[in-house]
């Protein structure tokens, strides 16, 4: 527990760059650290892991907890929302794409030679 309000405070410092943040900033700061927690405990009860602090198979609260909702398709699991990482990609492609076309278009002609 002290490792998640550790991690929340950093994240809260580290991506508010010092400025001090309004109320409605924090609150939807919270909700979407709180949505990031529970993607990662599902998508570790997915694999078979159980965290210490959830509790057991045995124990009456897990039966109120509602079960995982199905992992989504395949075409859609591997698109990016990051729009920052997007652009590092359609950079890097550019990038390796230029690189390829200089070195191939560097090469030395072959010139036919006329001999007489």
């Amino acid at each position: 527990m002290a490792v998640r309000i550790t991690s929340r405070y950093l994240v809260r410092r580290l991506s508010s760059s010092g400025k001090i943040l309004s109320e409605e900033e924090k609150a939807a700061e919270n909700v979407y650290i709180k949505k990031i927690e529970k993607e990662k405990l599902e998508k570790l009860a997915r694999k078979g892991f159980k965290p210490a602090d959830q509790p057991g198979p045995e124990s009456p609260a897990a039966a109120d907890v509602k079960p995982a909702q199905s992992p989504p398709s395949s075409s859609t699991a591997r698109i990016s929302t990051d729009r920052n990482r997007n652009y590092a990609v359609l950079a890097g492609t550019i990038t390796g794409l230029s690189a390829l076309g200089w070195y191939l278009l560097s090469k030395p002609k072959k010139s036919e030679e006329i001999s007489s």
